[in-house]
């Protein structure tokens, strides 16, 4: 037998309670809850088809009772702008979490677990004689504070105010208000749990929330004055408190969520934004997760280390999607520009794990509708549109084929920094096989610390030596709508003395558009500009690249290179948009950014789109085109990051190296001849997958 203690007697503690006894009936648990048994905060959870699978085949017995008692929907409503878009294919349940707790209470009760309330713990020492500890205590978790030393963890509490209230208004659907205000956009996240309740979450920034006047604001002046905001999409409806004071957001992530017989589960060990889901329902598929341990596992050290293994994972990755989902809401006001069905469809894709092609399945009117936009803006009237990596893109007045990249690779095969046939083939297979944009490898400006074999610009040989790969790179292209273009990559890796730095960079770019590079990009990350640029020194990146600007010639884009590392935190990516904000203002009309500096490793180090969420914030911030790299080489993700306005252009690596053909290859899988014709290979509905 097996005494096990839960700290905590909300879904998660009552939840386990129910599973290790179905498991295993002589173990004993026991559920030690500081409040009353008809106590309870907030107002309605949710639940995904996927949970409530994971919940059937956990207790079928308790499954039926909140399956019974809950209120289903399959769309979503978006209102904006004056205009309401629905849209459908999105399973999900609603249930009041008062009646929640009472199912897990009755069933709990049933197979004898020992529900103790108004027994509050302050102690470890008071469960001294438990084989195992399970800290179900909550997002304020003391137990994981007093092992704060062994669980090591990190709270980034984020800057949005919130306030979780309840309504009688009965949403038939999960419901998206953005409401201007005098004091600022308002956000909702709207949901019914019963016939006649639903959840009303307000979210706003803290300027929004300071003008509006609700510092220091009791739960009633809240009420008096969201009610008058939302005058009329509540309807003569009412808005209910139940502690709703206003809150900010935390993100729990622990080191480990184990220490000795201590466990950590739910809002304890973790927290993922209410954008995205259910802290309920990660709590309870934690406790499946911890059962199956246990039972597989006779020794607790070993079933803890079993647990974590095959949880983290998966709750980091949901973790991951919520990031990129609540810096989506902090940020609402830059996308307020967008079209209402490209809002929305950035809206349904936030959490960037939704490609193109199951937006198609789930929703195709939006799906179509964006597609129609997208093709529209570029002169596009072709029925049905390609997808949008395949519609042509404009870039500060440069023309190109199509939403597909070439990242920097390097091939260092430039003998005295002269490129060579190397560089010839290599560049030119890649425009003959459709790529729209080429990056070179980075070129050297100046004659100081450059790499060994890295090519130059500095000297009249390895100038004209680049003119014969920018020829050739052209030509290969000849006679198409838009041809390839290619832009020189450009760093300067010296010299000692800064101050030459602006000359060279200077020099280097007069001798690029002597070649002929179509766009001038320049390496923020390495010599004298990469130390600038940690010291925040905007001052002298902006002379530097204001002496660039004055050398390159107008009509031909100037773009930097930025990377956002997979340490970057959001200060970092501030400073990062609080640069891209100053270079704009100096000429600078591109910002491409990498998840890291060199791009042969950058595959390997962005399993997902990890830098989608700066180049979409400064995209759609301070208005600049921008170029993503580090993204899974599928038509159907660059198709959702080009439909939801995330990025110009999607930068791909290793796929390129690997099939030079590889975009021409997609356009002819959908019979995209890229002049704005289709063949009847390109009508069928899995056209998107290629």
């Amino acid at each position: 037998m097996v005494k096990i203690v839960c700290i905590g007697g909300g879904p998660a503690g009552l939840y386990l309670g129910i599973l290790i006894k179905l498991a295993a009936r002589k173990h004993q648990v026991t559920v030690l809850e500081r409040n009353r048994a008809d106590d309870t905060f907030g107002f309605g959870v949710v639940f995904s088809d996927a949970t409530l699978g994971n919940l059937a085949a956990a207790d079928p017995v308790s499954h039926a009772a909140i399956t019974r008692a809950f209120a289903r929907w399959d769309e979503l409503e978006v209102h904006v702008g004056g205009e309401v878009l629905r849209s459908t294919g999105h399973g999900f349940c609603g249930l009041e979490r008062k009646q929640l707790l009472v199912i897990l209470q009755a069933r709990a009760a049933e197979l004898g677990v020992d529900v103790q309330f108004e027994h509050e713990v302050r102690s470890l020492d008071e469960v001294a004689g438990a084989d195992l500890v399970v800290a179900a205590d909550g997002v304020g978790s003391w137990v994981r504070d007093q092992l704060a030393e062994h669980f090591r963890p990190s709270i980034d509490v984020r800057p949005n105010k919130f306030v979780w209230l309840g309504t009688t208004v009965p949403y038939g659907a999960f419901t998206f208000l953005f409401k201007d205000s005098p004091f600022g956009l308002f956000r909702v996240h709207a949901y019914r749990y019963c016939e006649t309740g639903s959840t009303f979450i307000v979210e706003c920034t803290p300027e929004t929330w300071a003008r509006a006047g609700f510092d220091g604001a009791d739960e009633d002046r809240t009420i008096a004055i969201l009610e008058d905001v939302f005058a009329d999409e509540l309807g003569g409806h009412r808005l209910i408190k139940n502690r709703s004071i206003w809150r900010n957001f935390p993100t729990v992530k622990n080191a480990t969520w184990r220490h000795d017989n201590v466990v950590l589960v739910g809002d304890a060990a973790h927290t993922a934004h209410f954008s995205i889901g259910s802290g309920t329902k990660l709590a309870m598929e934690d406790c499946i997760a911890l059962r199956d341990a246990l039972v597989a596992e006779p020794d607790v050290e070993a079933a803890l280390a079993s647990y974590e293994m095959r949880r983290r994972p998966e709750v980091e990755a949901l973790q991951a999607a919520a990031q990129a989902s609540l810096e989506w809401f902090e940020g609402t006001e830059r996308y307020m520009k967008l079209p209402p069905v490209q809002l929305t469809y950035s809206l349904m894709t936030r959490s960037l794990k939704v490609s193109h092609a199951s937006a198609l399945r789930r929703d195709p009117p939006l799906a179509h509708a964006v597609e129609q936009l997208i093709a529209r803006s570029a002169g596009i009237t072709a029925e049905p549109p390609p997808p949008p990596v395949f519609v042509p893109a404009t870039i500060a007045g440069l023309r190109c084929a199509n939403r597909i990249a070439l990242a920097p690779w390097t091939l260092g095969a430039a003998d005295g920094g002269v490129v060579g046939d190397a560089h010839l083939v290599f560049l030119g297979s890649r425009a003959s096989g459709g790529v729209a944009l080429l990056a070179t490898e980075t070129i050297v400006a100046g004659d100081a610390g450059a790499p060994a074999r890295a090519p130059g610009i500095v000297t009249d040989d390895q100038t004209v030596a680049w003119r014969r790969v920018v020829d050739f790179v052209h030509a290969a292209g000849a006679g198409a709508a838009a041809p390839p273009r290619i832009a020189a990559m450009l760093g300067a890796h010296g010299p000692a003395d800064p101050a030459r730095v602006g000359d060279d960079l200077a020099e280097a770019a007069r001798r690029a558009a002597f070649v002929g590079f179509d766009a001038l990009v320049v390496q923020l990350g390495v010599g004298a500009l990469g130390a600038w640029l940690a010291a925040g020194d905007h001052a002298r990146l902006g002379d530097a690249l204001g002496r660039v600007r004055d050398a390159w010639p107008a009509g031909r884009p100037l773009g930097v290179r930025v990377v956002d590392g997979a340490a970057a935190t959001g200060a970092d990516r501030d400073a990062l948009v609080e640069v891209a904000a100053a270079l704009q203002a100096r000429g600078v009309e591109l910002i491409w950014v990498a998840p890291v500096l060199d791009a042969s490793t950058a595959t390997a180090a962005a399993g997902r789109p990890g830098c989608a969420p700066l180049g979409d914030r400064i995209r759609n911030q301070l208005g600049i085109a921008t170029v993503i790299e580090g993204v899974p080489a599928l038509t159907a993700d660059i198709d959702a990051l080009i439909a939801a306005g995330r990025c110009d252009l999607v930068a791909l690596d290793r796929p390129l190296v690997i099939d030079p053909g590889f975009v021409q290859r997609a356009a002819e899988a959908i019979g995209w001849d890229g002049d704005g014709d289709r063949d009847d290979r390109g009508r069928g509905a899995g056209r998107h997958d290629a």
